[in-house]
């Protein structure tokens, strides 16, 4: 048997330089760190404002000046919009044929990502440094 029978890549993928472990690792890896992130950040939120006894927006306000909880708050919102931007990534890729409506509703998703980002920022900023 020869060599060449044993490799089942194409000419395009031998150029490029792809292959099974070289094309997408890094968004799966980057999947795998935001999924491992959302999971201490969110208990986090989960237990400490369930705890808080929250009766208005002043409430969680008082407690999201206190800089560690204001930053797990905000690693939370960027780690899930990410994370959600890249899942929805994968979808699209899988489902979505048409290739200008697979690009144009990617670039959304990635504007949209960025905007939540940017809002997220903005409003833990904003009551963290008063």
């Amino acid at each position: 048997m020869s060599n060449n029978s044993m490799n089942y890549r194409s000419d395009v993928k031998k150029v490029k330089g792809l292959g099974a472990s070289k094309s997408g690792f890094g968004h799966w890896w980057m999947q795998r760190i935001t999924g491992m992130l959302l999971i201490p950040c969110g208990l986090y939120l989960l237990i400490s404002l369930s705890a808080l006894g929250v009766t208005g927006a002043s409430d969680v306000v008082a407690w999201m000046s206190q800089p560690f909880n204001g930053i797990i708050t905000l690693l939370f919102a960027l780690a899930a919009s990410y994370h959600g931007a890249l899942g929805i990534q994968v979808v699209l890729e899988d489902y979505v044929h048409n290739h200008a409506v697979n690009l144009t509703l990617r670039f959304l998703t990635m504007v949209l990502m960025i905007v939540m980002m940017m809002v997220s920022i903005y409003s833990v900023a904003s009551i963290l440094l008063g």
